[in-house]
């Protein structure tokens, strides 16, 4: 477990410590973290191409990527609206230009897209070649690393993120609730406890969640676990502007670990720039977590 910690959690470390105010250099490392995502999404679709019997696993990993999905999502909801309920902060005023969520819904197909091109090309060179051990693992590292100066970079501060207490209250419930969701996931497919805890361990960070379950149970549950952190990122699109002028912690807690990403976009521009200090502190806290939670719950013997 130790180990797996330290893939994980040395490169975002060493990332972090990396400051500079070079934009080009921030924009190519923008670019190298997209780049190394593609390359993680296509080597995983690689492995469960080359499977034995792939063709009937795939309805296996859509009914299970689609509950785990629906169970957790719909857990963060419950326990978020509450803390809303509990503790109201509606907007002043809601934001406006709304970016087009055709344009961002597309830009996730393309991450599917490479999935089923790496399906693929496994499933047609079956016998052809074999990839090497933990290929997926490398790349991550490398991934990880520019996460964390993308982290040190976009003017995050460690103050800003400790003394948003809502932001890590909102971060806190939704880690918590995605978990009790992985449990309840797990009891319904009849799985181990610990792999549902694991595969809900994501918080919505897929290239994450892939590799480390992937490395940990094979490419069907690295599969599930890709999908399940996927169709929150889609979800959240349409989900946070519906929430965000009376459930701040709702809209922004959906979003998981791409509210410092993917979606921060639409946090910012569907709640203005009085959401963004909570997104900023949420994001962190659902950053940090994934590889700490990921690896101890994979590393529990089944």
């Amino acid at each position: 477990m130790f180990e797996g910690l330290l893939i994980v959690l040395v490169p975002m470390v060493l990332g972090y410590l990396i400051k500079t105010r070079q934009s080009a250099l921030l924009s190519a490392v923008n670019r190298i973290v997209m780049i190394l995502l593609y390359v993680i999404l296509f080597v995983m679709g690689i492995s469960l191409g080359q499977l034995d019997d792939v063709l009937a696993k795939l309805p296996n990993i859509g009914f299970s990527a689609l509950t785990f999905a629906v169970l957790i999502i719909a857990c963060n909801l419950f326990g978020l609206l509450i803390y809303d309920k509990l503790n109201p902060a509606p907007l002043k005023q809601l934001g406006s230009d709304m970016p087009p969520r055709l344009r961002l819904l597309f830009d996730s197909l393309k991450l599917c897209s490479m999935v089923l091109l790496g399906f693929m090309v496994g499933f047609f060179s079956q016998g052809l070649f074999v990839l090497p051990s933990n290929a997926s693992t490398y790349v991550l590292v490398v991934l990880i690393f520019f996460v964390g100066i993308q982290l040190r970079n976009n003017g995050i501060s460690l103050r800003e993120v400790l003394f948003n207490k809502r932001g890590i209250y909102t971060g806190i419930i939704m880690i918590i609730t995605s978990l009790i969701g992985g449990i309840f996931s797990a009891l319904t497919l009849s799985l181990p406890i610990s792999q549902g805890l694991a595969i809900s361990s994501g918080l919505g960070w897929y290239s994450l969640s892939s590799v480390v379950i992937n490395d940990a149970w094979g490419p069907v549950f690295g599969s599930i676990a890709f999908f399940n952190d996927l169709v929150r990122e889609i979800l959240s699109l349409f989900i946070i502007p519906f929430f965000m002028f009376r459930y701040r912690s709702t809209a922004v807690g959906i979003a998981g670990a791409t509210a410092l990403d993917c979606t921060l976009p639409i946090i910012q521009r569907s709640g203005g720039m009085e959401v963004v200090p909570l997104a900023i502190s949420f994001g962190f806290v659902t950053n940090i977590a994934p590889p700490i939670l990921l690896v101890f719950f994979s590393s529990i013997p089944l």
